[in-house]
C-alpha cells in the first residue's frame, strides 16, 4: 500500500463536492500524458451532475488536444487552498459537437486529497512534554507477562508520532516482533488523553554513529474520529503559540 493510498477519496459524493469546490474556485489543472512528457494548463469549465461528467477547457494548441484524445492514463492536478489534488482517466472523450473547446471527462473513480496540514509535523517541547502510554507482551519472560510502557513523544501530527527509545533501557528489543499497538494513550498536556491505535512504520538510530543505541520510533495514527482530529490540532496549535511568546 503506498502513502497515497491513505489520502485517496472513493466515495462517490464526497468526490463530487471535492470536484465542485475545483469548480467553484477556478482552480488551475495540469493535464500531463505520455508518461509525463506532453502537458497543458487547464481550468473546468462546468460539471454536468446526472451524466457523471466534468467538461474541461481545452488546450490551445490543437496538436497537443489529438494526442490528448489519443492518450491512455492521463493525470490532472491542481492546487486548492493549499490541498494537493489529483486523478487519474485511462481516456477522454472528444469535444462536444459545436463546443471545440471543451472536454469531456468521466467523473474518477478515485480522487487524492492531500491536504498540507496532514503532515504538519511538530516536536515535542521540553517542558509538559507529551507521552504516550501501552502494553506489550514482555516476550523475555517466559512467563510472558505484560510490559507497562510510558515514553515522551518526539514529534507529533495529524497523521501520526514519533518517539525516542532507548533498547539498553529495558535489556533488548521490545519492538523487535511489534508492528500494530493496541489502545496506546496519547497524553497531549493542557489538552487532552486520547486512545488510539497505532501503526509502526519506520524505525531508525538517533545518531548514525550508534545505529544500536537511542532510537526513533515513527508510528502512524488509526483513522482518527473528527474530534481526535480536532484535538489533536488544538495541541498542534498551542504548542505553536507557545513558542511564539
Amino acid at each position: 500500500m503506498s502513502d497515497n493510498d491513505n489520502f485517496t477519496l472513493k466515495n462517490s459524493n464526497e468526490i463530487t463536492r471535492k470536484l465542485n469546490l475545483l469548480l467553484k474556485q477556478n482552480s488551475l489543472l495540469t493535464v500531463s500524458f505520455n508518461e509525463g512528457k506532453s502537458f497543458f494548463i487547464s481550468t473546468l469549465i462546468s460539471i454536468d451532475l446526472k451524466k457523471k461528467q466534468l467538461h474541461l477547457d481545452s488546450a490551445s494548441d490543437k496538436k497537443i488536444n489529438q494526442q490528448l484524445y489519443k492518450a491512455s492514463n492521463i493525470l490532472f492536478e491542481a492546487k486548492v487552498g493549499g490541498v494537493q489534488v489529483s486523478f487519474t482517466l485511462a481516456k477522454i472523450s472528444k469535444p462536444l459537437l459545436g463546443k471545440s473547446t471543451e472536454i469531456i471527462l468521466a467523473f474518477p473513480s478515485e480522487l487524492i486529497w492531500l491536504e498540507r496540514r496532514l503532515f504538519y509535523r511538530v516536536k515535542a517541547p521540553i517542558q509538559n512534554t507529551p507521552s504516550c502510554q501501552f502494553t506489550l507482551i514482555n516476550s523475555a519472560s517466559t512467563e510472558e507477562l505484560p510490559l507497562s510502557v510510558v515514553l515522551d513523544i518526539y514529534d507529533i501530527s495529524l497523521t501520526g508520532f514519533s518517539f525516542i527509545y532507548d533498547p539498553d533501557k529495558f535489556g533488548y528489543d521490545i519492538f523487535a516482533d511489534i508492528q500494530n499497538i493496541k489502545d496506546c494513550t496519547i497524553i497531549l498536556p493542557g489538552v487532552t488523553k486520547l486512545s488510539i491505535d497505532v501503526e509502526i512504520r519506520n524505525q531508525h538510530p538517533l545518531k548514525v554513529s550508534a545505529p544500536e543505541k537511542v532510537q526513533i520510533i515513527g508510528l502512524k495514527f488509526a483513522p482518527l474520529t473528527s474530534a481526535y482530529e480536532s484535538q489533536i490540532q488544538r495541541y498542534l496549535l498551542s504548542v505553536e503559540r507557545s513558542r511564539m511568546q
